[in-house]
């Protein structure tokens, strides 16, 4: 088996040493640089990379990839792809050899965006590592890989990627391109729900919530987790827009449209903390601790896996009369988040009340 590790690269010097450490078990590693002004190009080249210095206008990380894609060598029977700022486990080459089989497209767990700290925000399956051929890069942005006239065979792959990034590198870009993506592709949900969550995060509420909207009323719309966070994200639009009512009645639809996931459960538990709606709070963060087994998909929030869940059930207990409840769900959040200072305040005020 001949394996080549590709990537794109713009002014990523910072982390091409440790990305050749981590591509060192490939036969090859194929990298376009697309524009940087620092050392990244001569850097990758000095540790062993093939580099190639390729001009994308008007900028899509699609035609990126793919332009990198068509650059590796017909030999080649396995592409693994990765960015400059993420760390594959060692070892990795063993494992994919030993478990690739017939397959044609490799999924593997992927933690995405370590803190600082070195805690991770999410981990979820990934599958970015396939075959030479038979494969295309598709969105301009949050793009993704499509089997191109071929039947996709997985392997399931017991090796791990992971997200170190950079905190400071800007996401400005990918408002445009995925205003881009929704107009090319109307009536692809990925790219709506992509788009109205983009449009949260600048703070876009009306068009957020149009789009989401958009996005909950097209017929491919119909994965669930991806559903019940649309709605959320409504829901947190509304609330910026003064709307707590209108909120709740979509945090509550979430839950109904993916009960089995912690997500909406926190979500509308936190909403009803906020309105002092304090035994929906309660129902909800209980409802969501009954969920105990982390599901591995992209849209999975940390916080609803850390503390918040006992921190809320905790809160809305004492509102609610019930103090032994509320100390119980105050020292399992503080279990969990040792050096919060409130949640140990909460502690020691509840025990001094129970006794």
């Amino acid at each position: 088996m001949k394996v080549a590790v590709y990537a794109i690269a713009l002014n990523e010097q910072a982390f091409v040493e440790r990305f050749m450490a981590t591509a060192r078990e490939a036969d090859l590693v194929v990298v376009a640089d697309t524009g940087s002004t620092d050392e990244t190009a001569a850097v990758l080249a000095g540790l062993g990379a093939i580099v190639h210095r390729l001009s994308i206008r008007p900028w899509r990380f699609d035609d990126a990839r793919n332009a990198v894609l068509a650059l590796i060598p017909d030999d080649v029977d396995v592409c693994v792809a990765i960015d400059l700022d993420e760390v594959l486990t060692a070892g990795w080459r063993a494992r994919l050899e030993a478990e690739w089989g017939i397959a044609n497209r490799g999924k593997y767990s992927y933690t995405w965006s370590h803190h600082p700290d070195g805690s991770p925000a999410v981990t979820y399956t990934y599958d970015r590592i396939h075959s030479r051929h038979g494969y295309r890069w598709r969105h301009p942005c949050h793009e993704a890989l499509y089997p191109d006239r071929i039947e996709q065979i997985d392997a399931h792959l017991s090796l791990e990627l992971h997200h170190w990034p950079d905190p400071t590198k800007p996401r400005s870009q990918y408002l445009d391109l995925l205003a881009v993506a929704a107009e090319e592709q109307p009536h692809d949900s990925r790219t709506a729900h992509y788009f109205g969550r983009e449009l949260m995060y600048n703070g876009q509420w009306a068009r957020a919530v149009d789009e989401l909207r958009r996005h909950l009323e097209l017929p491919t719309s119909a994965y669930a987790p991806e559903r019940a966070a649309s709605m959320r994200f409504v829901g947190r639009c509304l609330a910026q827009l003064g709307q707590p009512d209108d909120a709740l009645v979509w945090f509550r639809a979430a839950t109904d449209t993916a009960p089995d996931t912690r997500e909406p459960w926190v979500e509308l538990a936190q909403a009803c903390h906020d309105e002092r709606r304090w035994h929906e709070c309660y129902d909800a963060a209980v409802a969501a601790l009954h969920i105990t087994e982390r599901p591995t998909i992209y849209i999975n929030d940390a916080s609803s896996w850390g503390e918040r869940p006992d921190d809320l059930a905790s809160v809305a207990a004492w509102h609610m009369g019930l103090h032994a409840d509320a100390l119980a769900h105050a020292e399992r959040a503080a279990a969990l988040a040792p050096h919060d200072s409130r949640i140990a305040a909460n502690v020691a005020f509840y025990q001094n009340v129970v006794g």
